[in-house]
């Protein structure tokens, strides 16, 4: 039993995932999508949103192997709450045009980025602190964690469409917990001399030039 699971249990992973995120992106996605197919309306963010998770749950089922991974717990609940912090989000009545309109172009931007991202990492993506392989083309040639940064600009984008004090305080602590995790994943990537090597390349976390 061991021996299967040390061999098999990355994979069974990946498709308890799979089954879990999927259900979620069906059930998120599906329902909006329908709705604006009857209304005779295409409603590019939510098709753009619907893509971006059906590209992520594809690289989960193929993502290769972790060389390693932190066995600090209490890291690794930060970057779970960081990736799952977009569930905690509320809808409210929705702002005024012009709101509403900035909130759909932040948010179609992001969810680009996002997805350019996603390919740079491909079978490297995860959810958790660990190491796969080092990636430095496409975005991360630019920055060191463009998928942070796009999903920190998402959250700007849901904040604007749903302004209230519960989502501008999540979105508060999702973006603490995405800096954190970048911070503890440089941390412990450092241990590799190809990672020191990146940083070097690399200067910049989220913003070129900035920060």
């Amino acid at each position: 039993m061991k021996e299967l699971l040390h061999k098999y249990g990355q994979t069974i992973i990946n498709v308890l995932l799979v089954v879990c995120l999927g259900k979620y992106v069906l059930e998120r996605g599906g329902p909006a999508l329908r709705q604006a197919w009857f209304e005779h309306r295409f409603d590019f963010v939510e098709l753009a949103f619907f893509l971006h998770n059906v590209v992520m749950l594809s690289f989960i089922l193929i993502r290769r192997q972790h060389q390693a991974i932190d066995a600090n717990l209490f890291h690794q609940a930060i970057a779970l709450v960081a990736f799952f912090s977009g569930i905690a989000f509320v809808q409210v009545t929705p702002p005024g045009q012009a709101l509403l309109r900035l909130s759909q172009v932040i948010t179609i931007i992001a969810i680009l980025l996002g997805t350019a991202s996603l390919i740079n990492l491909g079978r490297s993506f995860g959810i958790l602190v660990s190491i796969r392989k080092v990636k430095t083309n496409g975005l991360y040639s630019v920055i060191r964690h463009p998928m942070y940064a796009t999903d920190i600009l998402w959250r700007v984008g849901i904040v604007l469409k749903n302004p209230c004090l519960v989502n501008f305080v999540t979105f508060l602590l999702s973006g603490a917990c995405y800096v954190y995790r970048a911070i503890l994943e440089e941390r412990y990537l450092s241990r590799w001399p190809e990672y020191r090597e990146y940083m070097q390349k690399v200067r910049y976390r989220f913003l070129p030039g900035i920060l």
